[in-house]
């Protein structure tokens, strides 16, 4: 499964209103949700170490090495 800025701006935006500090629910909250949860993707996405999809046994024998990506 992909990551989706869009889902996780709005699950920020739902978190800060629920919080009730006063914040206004408008096109300015909506654009700070959407840049915030753009760069966290970017960063996740530029920065993420995780294992290999597929792990096969080397046919030499010893560890299986490697990394896989998020999308």
């Amino acid at each position: 499964m992909a990551l989706d800025a869009s889902t996780l701006s709005a699950a920020i935006r739902a978190e800060l209103l629920s919080k009730g500090h006063g914040i206004t629910d408008n096109v300015q909250l909506t654009d700070l949700c959407d840049s915030i949860a753009a760069a966290v993707v970017a960063h996740i996405i530029a920065n993420a170490v995780v294992l290999p999809v597929l792990l096969v046994a080397p046919p030499g024998g010893g560890p299986v090495t490697g990394t896989g990506t998020i999308t």
